[in-house]
């Protein structure tokens, strides 16, 4: 079992945070792989997870709260306020697409779309982490 020790409470946000947002890119790297094998709706929900996962980065850097779903859709209108890129509602609408595609019959669901929208969540999550940086802190 490994050890822990006191960290200070900047250590504990910066560490959160970037757990949130190698989990973001981890889905999403996964996300590919399910699309390649034909299971599109892990592929449609680990790129859901990507981008709700970066969103959770972004509001653990800025001190937003995020412990529900239906916080993702706040943290991406603050996120937008915050980057003033006009990118995030349009970005926002994909990821909550994919999503939704994981509870459609897999006959209705067209690959193409898919990763479409898994290319948009690339370009989404590229838009965010910069707003993960901590205060004297630079994303990577």
């Amino acid at each position: 079992m490994p050890e822990f020790s006191a960290m200070e409470p900047f250590d504990e946000q910066l560490e959160a945070v970037e757990d949130y947002r190698q989990q973001a890119r981890g889905f999403l790297a996964r996300s590919w792989v399910y699309l390649r094998e034909d299971d599109l709706h892990q592929a449609s929900e680990k790129g859901w997870g990507a981008a709700a996962w970066m969103a959770k980065a972004v509001a653990e850097a800025q001190g937003w709260q995020y412990r529900r779903h239906d916080y993702f859709f706040q943290v991406m209108r603050l996120c937008q306020e915050l980057s003033g890129d006009d990118r995030v509602r349009a970005f926002t609408n994909t990821a909550n697409s994919l999503h939704g595609f994981f509870y459609i019959r897999k006959r209705l669901l067209a690959p193409i779309t898919i990763a479409d929208n898994l290319s948009d969540v690339e370009v989404f999550l590229d838009t965010l982490e910069p707003l993960t940086a901590l205060e004297g802190q630079a994303a990577d």
